[in-house]
């Protein structure tokens, strides 16, 4: 038999994907039927139609114990319209950043939201970074756009309560909770106004749709709220109030470092009343028909609930499981669907496997009536085969890459604005009518974590990485061999035989290629290339590709990187196989050798590594005992004071350094930095730190006969070029006379800010704070960072104070 999503449009779709929804986190603890609290709260939002969406501007915006009590008290079906992914923030759980921590950060939410019970959206807005305005906000996410990103949400989800997290105003601070706020306000008004972007009608058949209530969380405005809820209610089938569930919820967080505790007692929540249609006053659903619908999506998300609590009572349980998760185009692959009747009564079912158009499926038992007597488990075994000119699997807001900042999305109009696609197969069958679908997925056996469950997703045969993806190559430097590594990943369950090679820029000398030889799954080979440059090295980009070659001609040039941390589920997205090269005029320090403390999403160590740096970094152990005195130099990463617990407990170690003669180079710290006064000399933080977040932002040299600015590279204009994203972060607003400010920068239309680098003699040695965004900007490959951090690390630019 051969299936396919074709098949499954309108309402039946609907219903399959909302019972998908409602049993979402069984994918992470295995399958179940909920039990008692999942009946009793399915419970809750029958007989009646609850609707609310909440609108915001990042992941952790969110009101996690307004959600929780919505869907656990008010038996709401409850939505969070996120207008990011959060790419633009730091990561304090790994080093990805940028569209790869948007990828952690969606997995989060929806982690999230498997403890609060809501549903979870999207625009197509990017995290360009902080923004201090909303007319600087808007300039990156055109008006209309992401207005037309909300309505088409508000649309479809047809709420009758809209919940803005933010005002709209510059009270909210960053621009883009300004922008959350303006965007939730004007949907208000948008979303049921025919006239208002009609091609979502004549594209989508989204109809306008007119929520009857505004409201503005007033969490942190105690005068504002004209409703208070108790958060603090006991949850009966939890044993928790609604306000430690939503804690729980919160701190899935974790990339953001927001674990909360879950305290117990009375915990208000605040609302402000913005709009009324219904005349029905403050209180919630005042004024609101809250009957059960007849038709539209609330009724079949009303089917999908009814349908997960029938099989909930019926102790029924469907599962899936391939024998693989990395699946590759035109290679079979196993699934067995399997029915557990647990419940006292016997059951008939015809399980079957929906597939993407294009594949092929075989099995004697899928779409065949099979009785399940009461406590046996049935297994139906399938075979599968993606169609051979299946690609590898991406998440559809990655398909393209993004418009300036906001993503290109091509999708079906049911997919956009969702966290991800639907999954590649899925299994589903129905008992007595009610019908379930159950994500296929792969599944073993951790020694220290358990069951851990994978999705499928398509890669390539051999998939190729090539590593350093950005490195800067002093562009003097003699025509000697630099090294490239590729890595290959085979994923074909036969043989495989050929050759790779790189792609080298025009001149340069060719690089042999290599062969390799696969016979299994999941090998995996990692090749040196020696890179010899041409004798004339123009300044600039220049750009290194990495392509394999099989033994039946086909070409691999991509890989597929997979974002995996033990808290949310993995996602992976091809990448393709190339580096590019900075050819940067740059003199390196004098220094032999240089300690560095990492810090979040850190890759500094790797970058002046690839520059001929001699870097060591210090782990715990090298922290508290290793002899400092071995480094010209150590490099404390951003927010180490919050990533490595031995820094905080040995700052002494390492002020006792600089006091010998050491130079120590301190990139930005967060508030807990300035608090606990680890620096030298008294520091101190503004409670909103100070920052520049204008990448192009002018900077004024404030000392010009400072050897900073010299040695061993002049800093010129030209140097402050190219930047991304900001110019830097939590700058020192006040400091001790005893450190002297070397740099002046400002956003536009402010004052200038000179607290973002500063130098102090102590002792016989130099102590230097710097707020700059290195982090970013060396990843990045910025020449004038590379430049000025070069000159940072020079441990002979100060002398002690006479």
């Amino acid at each position: 038999m051969t299936a396919g999503w074709v098949g499954r449009r309108g309402a039946g779709l609907a219903v399959a994907l909302a019972v998908t929804a409602v049993m979402a986190n069984a994918q992470v603890t295995g399958p179940s039927t909920g039990g008692a609290a999942a009946v009793a709260n399915a419970g809750r939002m029958l007989g009646h139609t609850k609707r609310v969406l909440m609108v915001g501007a990042h992941p952790d915006d969110e009101d996690t114990e307004l959600l929780t009590y919505l869907v656990r008290h008010e038996g709401a079906i409850s939505g969070y319209l996120s207008l990011t992914r959060g790419e633009g923030g730091q990561n304090l759980i790994g080093p990805e950043l940028g569209e790869a921590l948007g990828l952690i950060r969606t997995e989060e939410l929806l982690a999230a939201r498997s403890l609060d019970g809501a549903r979870q959206f999207f625009t197509r807005a990017y995290d360009f970074g902080f923004s201090k305005t909303l007319e600087e906000t808007l300039t990156f996410w055109p008006r209309d756009s992401l207005l037309k990103d909300v309505v088409r949400i508000v649309r479809r989800f047809r709420p009758q309560i809209l919940v803005s997290v933010f005002s709209g105003t510059p009270r909210d601070g960053h621009g883009h909770h300004q922008a959350a706020g303006w965007a939730a306000r004007e949907a208000f008004a948008a979303a049921g106004d025919a006239t208002r972007f009609p091609e979502l009608l004549v594209d989508e058949g989204l109809e306008p749709w007119r929520p009857v209530k505004l409201y503005r969380s007033a969490q942190f405005d105690t005068t504002g709220g004209q409703v208070t809820l108790d958060g603090g209610r006991l949850d009966p089938d939890i044993g928790q109030s609604y306000h430690q569930i939503a804690m729980r919820s919160r701190s899935r967080h974790r990339s953001q470092d927001m674990g909360a505790l879950q305290e117990i007692g009375p915990s208000p929540i605040r609302l402000a009343l913005l709009a009324d249609r219904s005349g029905g006053g403050p209180e919630l659903f005042a004024g609101i028909d809250t009957s059960a619908p007849v038709g539209g999506v609330e009724a079949a998300d009303l089917m999908a609930i009814r349908a997960a609590k029938y099989l909930a009572d019926r102790r029924v349980i469907l599962d899936a499981i391939a024998d693989r998760s990395r699946l590759v185009a035109g290679q079979r692959f196993g699934i067995r669907v399997s029915v557990w009747n647990a419940g006292p009564a016997a059951v008939e079912v015809a399980p079957r496997l929906e597939v993407p158009r294009g594949w092929t499926v075989k099995s004697d038992c899928l779409g065949r009536v099979t009785p399940v007597a009461p406590g046996s488990v049935s297994h139906c075994p399938a075979e599968v085969w993606p169609d051979p000119a299946a690609r590898p699997t991406v998440p559809y807001f990655l398909e393209q890459p993004p418009h300036g900042a906001m993503y290109r999305w091509q999708a079906p109009a049911a997919t956009l604005g969702n966290p991800f696609e639907p999954p590649p197969v899925l299994a589903s069958l129905a008992v007595d009518g009610f019908p379930v679908d159950r994500e296929v997925v792969y599944r073993h056996r951790d020694q220290t974590l358990g069951e851990v469950r994978r999705p499928l997703a398509v890669v390539p045969r051999v998939g190729v990485r090539l590593s350093p993806e950005v490195a800067v190559w002093p562009a003097a430097r003699a025509p000697v061999a630099d090294t490239v590594v590729v890595t290959l990943v085979h994923s074909g369950t036969d043989s495989t035989v050929g050759t790779v090679g790189l792609l080298l820029p025009a001149g340069w000398p060719e690089t042999p290629r290599q062969p390799f030889r696969f016979t299994r799954d999941d090998e995996r080979r990692t090749l040196r290339f020696p890179v010899r440059r041409p004798a004339t090295m123009a300044e600039g980009a220049h750009t290194i590709r990495a392509v394999a070659r099989d033994q039946s001609g086909r070409h691999y040039d991509a890989g597929q990187v997979t974002i995996a941390h033990p808290h949310i589920r993995d996602r992976s997205y091809p990448a393709a196989a190339a580096a590019t090269i900075r050819a940067v005029p740059i003199a390196l320090p004098a220094v032999r050798r240089i300690g560095y403390v990492r810090g979040a999403a850190d890759q500094v160590p790797e970058v002046l590594a690839q520059l001929g740096l001699g870097v060591e970094v210090l782990d715990a152990q090298a922290i508290e005992r290793a002899d400092l005195s071995r480094f010209q130099v150590v490099v404390i990463g951003s927010r180490a004071y919050e990533t490595e617990p031995s820094l905080v407990e040995n700052n002494d170690r390492f002020l006792e350094y600089v006091r010998r003669g050491g130079h120590l180079v301190v990139q930005y710290q967060q508030h807990g930095f300035f608090a606990g006064n680890y620096a030298p000399y008294p520091l101190a933080v503004a409670r909103r730190h100070d920052r520049v977040t204008d990448e192009t932002a002018p900077v004024q040299v404030l000392d010009p006969d400072d050897p900073i600015w010299r040695d061993p590279n002049r800093i010129g204009p030209s140097d402050w070029e190219g930047w991304v994203q900001e110019r830097g972060l939590y700058f020192a607003r006040t400091w001790d006379p005893r450190y002297r400010p070397l740099l002046g920068l400002s956003d536009p239309g402010e004052p200038r800010l000179d607290g973002g680098l500063l130098v102090a003699s102590v002792g016989k040695g130099t102590y230097l704070y710097t707020g700059l965004a290195f982090f970013r900007q060396l990843k990045a490959g910025v020449p004038g960072a590379f430049r000025l951090f070069a000159n940072l690390l020079n441990p002979v630019l100060r002398s002690p104070a006479p």
